[in-house]
């Protein structure tokens, strides 16, 4: 299993056009890919990314499929022009 990190800070002024682009594209291509949301944090004071999301893959292989696709390279582009700091981290999972 992968954690897969998604942190990022809405560009000002653009906050309505960020949420809708997440809902409308993002989340439908990450769910469709196999990925499980699994938790979304926002920061309201502090130093952290105003926003953090958390899920899973099933391998990495199911991660790179997904994050090294042509799709979501176009989608990674239209964030950068409505979000700052926008990153992905893979986190292996141990099994418990």
């Amino acid at each position: 299993m992968i954690k897969i990190l998604i942190s990022y800070d809405m560009q000002r002024g653009k906050e309505a056009e960020c949420q809708e682009y997440l809902s409308r594209r993002v989340a439908p291509l990450l769910n469709q890919q196999g990925f499980e949301l699994r938790d979304i944090w926002y920061t309201l004071w502090g130093e952290s990314p105003q926003i953090l999301g958390g899920g899973t893959v099933e391998n990495m292989e199911q991660a790179r499929s997904v994050f090294l696709s042509d799709e979501w390279r176009e989608v990674e582009d239209e964030l950068g022009e409505i979000t700052h700091n926008f990153r992905v981290r893979l986190v292996p999972m141990e099994d418990a």
